[in-house]
């Protein structure tokens, strides 16, 4: 099967083709989407929305070979589409499938592969996928993001920082009139990564939550001095409670977790006066599924995201394996945007049990609180059906009773019912991944559970 060029792009200008290589007319619903980002309501979104996917639909079944055939396959067109839910019409497409999507499957046919931005995620199935953007919808997603830190706080002459853990480097530091940011290695050494930010005096700092409650380990009251962010960011590992509650009391200030992705940069970003996530309605659709079917206020289900702005390679209806909560329609807070009530992590992360249930385990990690004050990290994992093995990393120089590890493990066997053991571990060090993050639960009965 092959399809052939609409041949409207080989007709644009060379100069504004070189702005928004090779879809203005996507561009520019883009910076709309900006706009709408900021001043729409709940129904300005929805419409905007359902423009985008119509548009996205269509251009995806003219131009992309890959959407062709599996939009052929399951009887869909996109002329279909006349209103929202119509979406459901539209077939899933599972990670395993892009990954086998070559380049010329995969990416428009009106758009060259050789000037794509190419990225791959972190592979924490063992598996990394390969994604393609063009430089202005990279640029556009990565404004989506800030505008999401933008509402939780940021303010235009705000000195940020983020700790990077992909690469070690230098400090580097960017004074910008605007903005003015700087980038440091999560794993240098503690007293290096204190001076860094003590000169620098952040006001808002980013970070993997692992990442981010190590160092608060370190702070000293006189780097507190000098340490006075007015909020922290996390993103691209889970937030447990854990972590928020040491992050906040070494910084004396409120965590605010982004749910992100490589494939969409930001896709929600957490309710400043709530535990809820605002869904980031003008770049992405997320549906909740279980069994492909959606979900009700409350329930859980697995992730689907529809990129609105991903148009040389788009992802529709796209699962990354991801597990949350929906969220009511509007928040209490009054902001138009859809919502999720939590964010708990990978699907490959669950634990199946021997009475037929699957469990998140973070759950499990109730029965932790406590402990809470002396835990420096823990990880909660699953080796066999029946059985589980708790990693603790306590505070140098203290203890925990042997009867307050029982009350632990206690806790954990009311939710893992009969006929499952728990063993808790008390060890020196808990490693992250080799991408650098850090996984508090994980199953290795999953395939490609270990990364």
């Amino acid at each position: 099967m092959s399809i052939a060029p609409s041949g409207t792009s080989s007709t644009q200008n060379p100069r504004l083709r070189s702005l928004a290589y090779p879809y203005l007319g996507a561009a520019a619903a883009g910076a709309a989407g900006l706009i709408v980002e900021r001043f729409g309501s709940a129904r300005v979104l929805r419409h905007y929305q359902t423009a985008r996917l119509r548009a996205l639909l269509r251009h995806a079944y003219e131009t992309v070979l890959f959407y062709r055939r599996r939009f052929d396959q399951a009887g869909f067109h996109p002329d279909q589409f006349l209103t929202f839910d119509d979406l459901q019409r539209v077939p899933i497409t599972r990670k395993a499938d892009i990954r086998l999507a070559t380049d010329e499957e995969a990416i428009a046919i009106d758009c060259d592969p050789s000037r794509l931005h190419r990225h791959t995620t972190g592979g924490s199935t063992g598996e990394p996928t390969k994604l393609r953007f063009t430089a202005y919808e990279d640029r556009l997603l990565r404004t989506f993001r800030l505008l999401a830190t933008m509402r939780l706080g940021l303010r235009l002459r705000d000195r940020r920082t983020q700790l990077r853990t992909d690469q070690p480097y230098p400090s580097k530091i960017s004074e910008h009139f605007i903005l003015p940011s700087q980038i440091v290695y999560a794993f240098l050494p503690p007293k290096e990564m204190r001076a860094n930010l003590c000169q620098f005096k952040p006001d808002v700092i980013r970070g993997f939550p692992s990442a981010l409650a190590s160092f608060a380990d370190q702070i000293t009251d006189e780097d507190r001095l000098h340490l006075r962010p007015r909020f922290l960011t996390t993103d691209s590992e889970n937030l447990t409670d854990l972590a928020r509650e040491k992050i906040e009391k070494a910084f004396k200030a409120p965590v605010f977790d982004i749910y992100d992705s490589y494939e969409c940069n930001v896709i929600a970003y957490q309710c400043t006066r709530s535990d809820g996530y605002h869904v980031m309605d003008p770049a992405v659709v997320v549906e909740v599924l279980n069994e492909d079917q959606p979900v009700q206020h409350g329930e859980t289900g697995e992730v689907a995201l529809t990129s609105l702005h991903a148009w040389a390679a788009p992802l529709i209806r796209y699962m990354p394996g991801d597990m949350v909560e929906r969220g009511p329609s509007q928040c209490a807070c009054g902001a138009p945007n859809s919502t999720l009530a939590k964010v708990y992590g990978r699907t490959h992360d669950l634990f199946l049990l021997p009475d037929g249930r699957r469990l998140h385990p973070k759950y499990l990690a109730a029965p932790l609180r406590l402990v809470i004050p002396v835990l420096r990290l823990y990880q909660i994992a699953q080796e066999a059906t029946d059985r589980v093995v708790v990693k603790l990393q306590l505070v140098p120089g203290v203890e925990i009773p042997t009867e307050q590890l029982e009350t632990v493990r206690t806790g954990m066997l009311r939710h893992l019912g009969e006929g499952v053991t728990v063993l808790i571990k008390v060890v020196d060090d808990i490693p992250s991944e080799p991408n650098g993050k850090f996984r508090p639960y994980r199953s290795y009965l999953n395939q490609g559970a270990v990364a």
